[in-house]
């Protein structure tokens, strides 16, 4: 039997199911007399709708015509894709020619003025924004550090933020990273907890034969003159164990729609590449309307739009890094390709 209610819960629980059976009633006389209001004008109804996607239409064709104009080609124009399959936004990259004197003497391991001005004081400049965009590695290169034996002993030359670091430490392997510059040391080691160091790869410090790998991901060309890129071939040949894998990418002149959807364009081999301090992926904001008060303040509180930096670069025509390893007679090329945007090679090194 069903326990019975208190005298005074009758009145409550009456005037509860009262409150419900109104609402109900309510909300069907609202959706009928709604669908009756459809029904008497539905061609207003239409109307209205068709003028806003109209207007909708008419804006997004606007904004599609305005980034045209200035010259922000969207998918269906280039076709433009990263190696990661993303449409790349913006238009293409304007480089500057630049010329570069032959060397003053013949020690390769002098750095030129030109590297030390466009390439190491921009990369301590940059470090912590390089780190921002540069966050995965390229996919074969991955494959490469995946590939290798686990326990393998691979020195990163050129590291960078030290982004292929992961794939050999997820495999099992122990990678030594180096790189001129010593904020980007410092992130590689911030990051991936790896041993880290500041050096030079045309003259590192590192014992001859000891590595099973190397890796030289995108250092090739940051360097100005042809003795300095076989010396860093040879140094990169030096520390590794005989059979040891030397894998080398550098940056490809040939960046046309069949070879590279990059929006790179260079106009010469010999380049400055600007880099702006710009995120992926974050708008810029919209600057405010100054009101008249915030003009009297110092002029220590404006702050300039920073500064393009402009990096040096040579990039390598087809077959000319396989000519400069043609200078390494302790390496044999195993194998030699192109891929996003570079021009590569893998070389093993012989007894």
């Amino acid at each position: 039997t069903k326990p019975k209610l208190p005298p005074c819960m009758h009145g409550l629980k009456c005037r509860t199911l009262a409150v419900f059976a109104v609402r109900r009633v309510a909300a069907r006389q609202f959706m009928a007399a709604s669908s009756e209001a459809h029904a008497e004008a539905p061609d207003d109804s239409l109307a209205t709708l068709s003028k806003r996607a109209q207007k909708k239409a008419q804006k997004k064709a606007e904004k599609a015509a305005e980034k045209a104009a200035a010259g922000y080609a969207g998918q269906e124009a280039s076709g433009r894709r990263g190696p990661s399959g993303q449409e790349l936004k913006g238009p293409e990259q304007k480089t500057t020619r630049v010329e570069v004197d032959g060397p003053v003497n013949e020690n390769p391991l002098r750095t030129p003025a030109l590297e030390a001005e466009n390439v190491h004081k921009v990369y301590d400049t940059i470090a912590e924004h390089w780190n921002h965009t540069r966050y995965k590695a390229w996919p074969r290169v991955e494959a490469f550090c995946r590939s290798l034996p686990k326990g393998s002993l691979v020195a990163d030359l050129g590291c960078g933020n030290g982004k292929n670091l992961p794939h050999v430490q997820d495999t099992g392997g122990f990678a030594v990273a180096s790189d001129m510059s010593e904020p980007l040391a410092r992130i590689a080691h911030r990051e991936f907890g790896a041993c880290a160091l500041v050096a030079d790869c045309l003259n590192t410090p590192f014992r001859s034969g000891s590595f099973d790998a190397a890796l030289h991901i995108a250092v090739m060309h940051h360097l100005s003159t042809e003795p300095r890129r076989i010396q860093a071939l040879r140094e990169g040949a030096r520390v590794l164990k005989p059979g040891g894998l030397f894998l080398v990418y550098c940056w490809s002149y040939e960046q046309d729609d069949e070879k590279s959807r990059s929006r790179h364009r260079f106009v010469a081999q010999d380049v400055l590449v600007p880099w702006s301090f710009r995120t992926p992926g974050v708008k810029k904001a919209q600057p405010e309307i100054p009101v008249a008060s915030d003009l009297e303040g110092d002029a220590e509180k404006w702050e300039d739009k920073p500064a393009v930096c402009q990096r040096y670069c040579h990039v390598y025509r087809e077959g000319e890094l396989v000519e400069l390893l043609a200078n390494v007679p302790e390496l044999e090329i195993v194998d030699s390709y192109f891929d996003t945007g570079n021009w590569c090679a893998i070389s093993r090194r012989l007894p």
